[in-house]
């Protein structure tokens, strides 16, 4: 029994991780949002381009730098929207 749940909560644990963006993509802040913590990270790009914050970036797009923290750094509005692709593909402006 001690086994069991030793291997539920290491599972438990080990989904509740975020993870990061991948360095060289693009993705659409409502993607962001769904793969980690990146509300700051959103908050931060938009300030520092000097754009607005009007839907907290989900319909906007980020390049993905990387690192340990997974950077990024807003790529453009998408005034139509945002389209999510697959895994490995970048997300893009409608």
């Amino acid at each position: 029994m001690k086994f069991t749940r030793t291997t539920m909560i290491i599972a438990l644990a080990t989904a509740a991780v975020a993870r990061n963006c991948t360095p060289g993509l693009k993705y659409c802040g409502r993607t962001l949002l769904d793969i980690g913590n990146y509300a700051d990270q959103i908050a931060q790009a938009l300030a520092d381009s000097n754009k607005g914050d009007s839907n907290g970036g989900r319909d906007d797009l980020f390049n993905c730098i990387g690192g340990s923290s997974g950077v990024i750094k807003f790529e453009s509005i998408c005034s139509n929207g945002c389209a999510t692709e697959p895994a490995g593909v970048s997300d893009k402006c409608n």
